[in-house]
């Protein structure tokens, strides 16, 4: 990995990461991390990958605390800012123009090789991927590569798009990773049943909570919840058309949240969103306790459909 140098364009987002969401960083970061984190970033100079690989650690260790879902979720809200940044990766010549482009644009950040187009067509595209670094960052790496390529898949006109590691170089010793997203084209937008709907999330992890919540700010009115208690002291207070939640928190489940606000507002539409689905919500459902289960964390379109559409009852 020495000599290999990262663009200012991709270390910044680590350091704005940090800086964001470690108030207090200046003082709880060691003198060497905060000499990292504390420099103006040159966004088109070049950067040491070992100090890149810093920065990723600290963020694994202090701000997600190893948890995937929020290093997906944080992929996926790249994609604005670095469209934004970078006009010409705006997708505009559908998916598969937009996945080349990302390719090219992906390989840009990097002094080496980092990338390949292993297979590409309507609805699939595999990434080849290495980026040189330790096992614990080099997957944190591919998780955020995979949550910006369902974000960017679905700005470019992709439905339920949804990206899933393949190989994994880290654990194996292998130099490369793959990366695989599915999409479809033949969904219809969905037509929702509210032009705005009011929308309580439910999740105990921040992170998850807060990219959840900017993830569906632009189509709902969105609050959060961190656990069981709060989410019923909140809709007893104001009204809500859908909980969204969590299935796995401290104390109670949300499964257990999801039957209580059945059997209390009868209106309100039930999703369970959890990475591990268990079998009971699995009954649930088919019960008529819950009114959708969806994997965690689910593409953009998946959640808005799910929050703008009535329940089945």
């Amino acid at each position: 990995m020495s000599g290999r140098q990262v663009r200012g364009a991709l270390y910044v987002d680590q350091v704005r990461h940090i800086r964001r969401n470690l108030p207090a960083w200046v003082t709880t970061l060691s003198p060497g991390d905060v000499a990292l984190v504390a420099p103006r970033v040159d966004l088109m100079a070049w950067y040491p990958m070992e100090a890149f690989e810093r920065l990723i650690h600290i963020v694994l260790d202090q701000v997600v605390r190893g948890e995937t879902d929020a290093v997906r979720l944080w992929g996926r809200q790249q994609v604005g800012a670095a469209v934004s940044v970078v006009p010409g990766l705006a997708p505009s010549d559908g998916v598969r123009g937009a996945l080349s482009t990302y390719r090219a644009f992906l390989a840009s950040l990097y002094d080496f090789p980092v990338v390949e187009l292993a297979s590409l067509d309507d609805e699939h595209c595999t990434l080849s991927l290495g980026f040189g670094l330790g096992p614990r960052a080099e997957e944190a790496a591919l998780w955020l590569t995979a949550g910006f390529l369902e974000e960017f898949v679905s700005m470019a006109g992709g439905r339920e798009a949804l990206a899933r590691l393949d190989q994994k170089g880290w654990e194996s010793g292998a130099p490369r990773s793959s990366v695989t997203v599915r999409w479809t084209t033949r969904l219809p937008s969905p037509r929702p049943f509210l032009a705005r709907p009011r929308v309580l999330v439910v999740d105990d992890e921040p992170l998850v909570a807060r990219g959840l919540t900017r993830l569906l700010a632009p189509v709902a009115d969105v609050t959060s919840a961190s656990d069981t208690d709060q989410a019923l002291a909140l809709l007893a207070s104001r009204p809500f058309d859908t909980v969204v939640s969590d299935f796995h928190m401290p104390g109670r489940d949300g499964l257990s949240l999801l039957r209580e606000v059945g059997a209390r507002w009868h209106d309100v539409k039930r999703v369970l969103h959890s990475g591990s689905m268990p079998g009971e919500a699995v009954k649930a459902l088919r019960a008529g306790e819950l009114d959708e289960c969806i994997d965690k964390p689910a593409p953009r379109d998946v959640l808005v459909r799910a929050i703008s559409t009535p329940p089945k009852r």
